[in-house]
């Protein structure tokens, strides 16, 4: 196995709050948008604070592998991942993020 470098890790600008059971490899019940960096991929695709991820490249959330989810999120820059949100207000929506680079 090859370990990835954290510099090779694209970034998408958002933080998130996990509710999970389990310990070593949890499952997930819920994924809540806790920030969102400004000018960043989630930003400027509309995602804020308090919006639900629902579904990550068609899998949902709700009861996958806390390890499965973080694998389809982790992304070089450039790369591309989908995502399943519900705002607050019960309205679901799709966007596509591309990765990009950290900040330094």
């Amino acid at each position: 196995m090859v370990a990835v470098a954290e510099e090779s890790r694209g970034k998408f600008g958002l933080t998130v709050e996990v509710d999970s059971d389990g310990v070593f490899n949890p499952t997930l019940k819920s994924v809540l948008i806790q920030s969102v960096q400004s000018g960043m991929p989630a930003a400027l695709a509309g995602i804020v604070a308090g919006d639900s991820i629902l579904e990550v490249e068609g899998s949902k959330v709700a009861g996958a592998k806390a390890s499965t989810m973080a694998d389809r999120m982790n992304k070089k820059p450039g790369e591309k991942v989908t995502l399943k949100l519900r705002r607050a207000s019960g309205e679901a929506y799709e966007v596509t993020l591309v990765a990009v680079p950290p900040r330094h």
